[in-house]
């Protein structure tokens, strides 16, 4: 016959109280409905009261913040942009709107606020470009500042700033480049308390892609993906590359020029900018194939190209 197994008294049909030794604290009984529990299942009428009672609490909250806003508001001379404004800010920009409608603002309430850290000894280019592009869809209230650990040249700092005299409330993003010396490539920083430091030119250029066009990841997935691969191989191969590297690159462009003007699509796109950027502070571009440096000089024949130092 098997061994009997051990076995252990029923939990819940063990009437006597289990004795506790008097040196550990106590609490109530789990298992025993408290008296609160009690008195809301008695009616339900009184959970509709209490209900009722905290709603009333809210909204007196509510009326009291309201009113201490509107009292900050007249204290500071804050004016909020009318409805009509900022529709007029969005329809005017030249960036596909189609399907962005659709899809919530990616600059969320009040002034979408960027702060982006670069080297002057090797300033990313297609910064200058990312900045007039931001100029057509958003107000953008821009500054410029030279850190003290390094000498630059001012006018860098007179390039990105608008100088208009208006409210910072009346724009939509407050851009900040502070020209100092950093390790890994120019950084940018959107809240310090919740956002890792977006490290890279491509990297950047990918983030102020999604506040120019938010339905950049899902309208056109594929074209999308080609996007990064071509931006990859500006980082990786032009940035950060080596000489066998960045020749292999310059020729691919080469190639892709023999049938398009562009890089991805028909017209000049984000990808042009990062890669002109790349390719103009590389050493192959003194001895660029003659495609490629045909696209160089449609690149810098553009408008938006007009504030972009040379190199």
């Amino acid at each position: 016959m098997p061994a009997e197994m051990y076995k252990v008294e029923p939990f819940y049909e063990h009437s006597s109280k289990v004795e506790l030794p008097n040196v550990m604290y106590t609490v109530k009984s789990f298992y025993e409905p408290s008296a609160s529990a009690t008195e809301m299942n008695t009616s339900n009428l009184d959970q509709f009261s209490a209900l009722e009672l905290r709603q009333d609490k809210i909204l007196t909250k509510l009326a009291d913040l309201r009113q201490t806003l509107d009292q900050l508001t007249g204290r500071y001379q804050v004016t909020q942009p009318s409805s009509a404004s900022v529709t007029k800010t969005v329809t005017t920009s030249p960036v596909k709107q189609t399907s962005d409608a659709k899809i919530k603002s990616p600059l969320g309430s009040g002034i979408h606020d960027i702060v982006i850290n670069a080297d002057p000894s090797c300033p990313p280019l297609s910064l200058f470009v990312l900045f007039e592009m931001l100029k057509q869809k958003y107000k953008v209230l821009a500054t410029s500042y030279i850190h003290s650990s390094v000498k630059a040249d001012k006018s860098l700092c007179d390039i990105i700033k608008n100088g208009c005299q208006v409210t910072r409330g009346e724009h939509d993003i407050a851009l900040s480049v502070v020209w100092k010396k950093v390790e890994r490539g120019p950084e940018l920083i959107v809240s310090p308390a919740k956002q890792s430091v977006i490290t890279g030119e491509v990297n950047i250029a990918r983030y102020i892609n999604r506040l120019l066009s938010p339905s950049f990841d899902t309208e056109d997935i594929v074209m999308a993906t080609y996007w990064d691969e071509w931006l990859d191989v500006a980082d990786m191969s032009l940035i950060n590359g080596n000489t066998k590297q960045r020749t292999s690159a310059v020729k691919n462009l080469n190639a892709r020029f023999k049938r398009n003007d562009w890089i991805v699509g028909p017209e000049f796109s984000l990808v042009d900018a990062v890669m002109w950027s790349a390719l103009s502070q590389s050493p192959q571009a003194g001895s660029a194939p003659e495609n490629v440096q045909k696209w160089m000089k449609r690149c810098s024949a553009l408008p938006l190209f007009k504030n972009v130092p040379s190199i």
